[in-house]
């Protein structure tokens, strides 16, 4: 797993032979309120059955909750970013929220980045 910053997002991506998915999010602090989902350009030239982007928000929101309970933690997301070529299933961006989440606590680096995908 890759761990980036890009501005005010926090990505992580994972490659897992034919399976590979990047998530970029953006974290706060309140009130947990419907965040703003983008799917990002396709990269490369492979092509996998279509991502589910309800699914997408459902797992990142429930790897939010499952951070915040194991954590002490109180964060919120804000935005999603996902590629539009990426893998299924999309439980995986719910793993992946944890771990980013798990990741900022423990004061694990994010290499710094320019490029939003």
């Amino acid at each position: 797993m890759h761990f980036v910053r890009l501005g005010a997002f926090l990505a992580a991506t994972m490659i897992t032979g034919p399976k590979h998915n990047l998530l970029q999010i953006r974290l706060g602090t309140g009130v947990q309120g419907t965040p703003t989902c983008e799917c990002l350009p396709s990269h490369g030239e492979c092509q996998h059955e279509p991502l589910i982007e309800e699914e997408i928000i459902a797992h990142v929101l429930e790897g939010t909750s499952e951070a915040n309970s194991r954590l002490a933690t109180s964060y919120t997301v804000s935005h999603i970013r996902y590629v539009q070529n990426d893998t299924k299933p999309e439980v995986v961006y719910g793993y992946l929220t944890l771990k980013i989440i798990e990741h900022l606590q423990a004061g694990g680096v994010f290499q710094e980045s320019q490029n939003a995908s």
